[in-house]
């Protein structure tokens, strides 16, 4: 696993979805659990009858205009209402609106910067994960290792699972200062016991390549399942990958098929891939060049370079473009 393979883009829950591009936590920054089901008429009469804990869910309800139409402008007032009492659920969102932008609001990731600052020194641990993922380097922001491999370290001593799982890649990688596998891999089972899939999924691939830890094929499913469990697609392709292989278990591409298929349906472009070599080679399922072709054009959408150029390479190849070996699975 490289820096470069990890990098990841910000999550921001309700305010923008994107897409995670590698084995770094899912670079997170939402301050509050919401749920599309709140009340949003109730969280306004909440909040205006001075309620101020309904603050920063009234500023959602405006910003993503549940039962309404969307006004950012009004979604802002309150949260700057709620920033101004010192609500650290407050700063991380303004923090996000500021790093991304939004109608009516400029980037400003400097100004983002300071939010989370201001509420990671009042102990908030998705403030602490911005922190660190601020100084992965990128909008805009110098790198700086040792900084972030702290805030990953303080946010997941401050129980956040994502900086659980953040601290044990910086200290398996020796990101921002020296390696250490044993803590790293200490940092990982307390992600996992916050329930992080992908510390589940992580520490399954140290198994199945004996990094740090024993190898161990049961162990290695054991947790790629356990992270599958939890709907992360990584694990699912790399269960699909399993099978189809037999590094870890028997070989089986019916087996195969399936968890490339339940990866791909989660939005997973290697499984697409996948899913194109087992369609062109019959492996799994009846040779289909057509339906390859399909799962290939869909592997081409990746933002990926690596799994991008690979499907190209594949349908240039079907469609008698050019002549290429078929890529491997896994």
């Amino acid at each position: 696993m490289t820096l470069q393979r990890c990098e990841a883009l910000m999550r921001l829950g309700w305010l923008i979805a994107l897409i995670v591009a590698g084995l770094w936590p899912d670079d997170s920054a939402r301050a509050q659990d919401w749920r599309s089901q709140t009340d949003c008429a109730a969280v306004e009469r909440a909040a205006e009858g001075g309620d101020t804990s309904f603050y920063v869910d009234l500023a959602i309800c405006h910003i993503r205009g549940e039962g309404r139409e969307p006004d950012v402008a009004k979604g802002l007032v309150w949260l700057r209402k709620a920033v101004a009492l010192g609500d650290t659920d407050a700063m991380v969102e303004l923090g996000n609106l500021y790093l991304f932008g939004a109608e009516g609001l400029a980037v400003d990731a400097p100004g983002a910067v300071k939010l989370y600052a201001r509420a990671a020194r009042l102990g908030d641990p998705n403030a602490m994960f911005n922190m660190a993922v601020m100084h992965r380097g990128g909008y805009g922001l110098p790198e700086n290792p040792r900084l972030a491999r702290a805030w990953y370290l303080r946010s997941g001593e401050a129980g956040l699972a994502a900086g659980a799982f953040g601290a044990g890649v910086a200290l398996l990688e020796g990101y921002g200062g020296r390696s250490d596998a044993r803590r790293g891999v200490l940092w990982l089972r307390r992600a996992i016991e916050m329930g992080s899939a992908e510390a589940m999924n992580e520490l399954g691939r140290l198994h199945a390549e004996g990094l740090g830890v024993s190898s161990d094929s049961d162990k290695a499913l054991y947790f790629y399942r356990a992270a599958a469990r939890n709907e992360l697609p990584d694990a699912m392709y790399r269960l699909g990958a399993a099978h189809y292989n037999g590094r870890l278990t028997d070989r089986n591409y019916v087996v195969a098929m399936r968890w490339f298929q339940l990866a791909a349906d989660r939005g997973d472009y290697d499984a697409w891939f996948a899913l194109g070599v087992m369609c062109e080679t019959g492996r799994g399922v009846k040779s289909d060049r057509e339906l390859a072709l399909q799962m290939y054009r869909r592997a081409a959408d990746s933002d990926q370079p690596a799994v991008r150029d690979k499907a190209q390479r594949a349908i240039d190849r079907l469609l008698g473009l050019a002549e290429d070996d078929e890529d491997p699975v896994g």
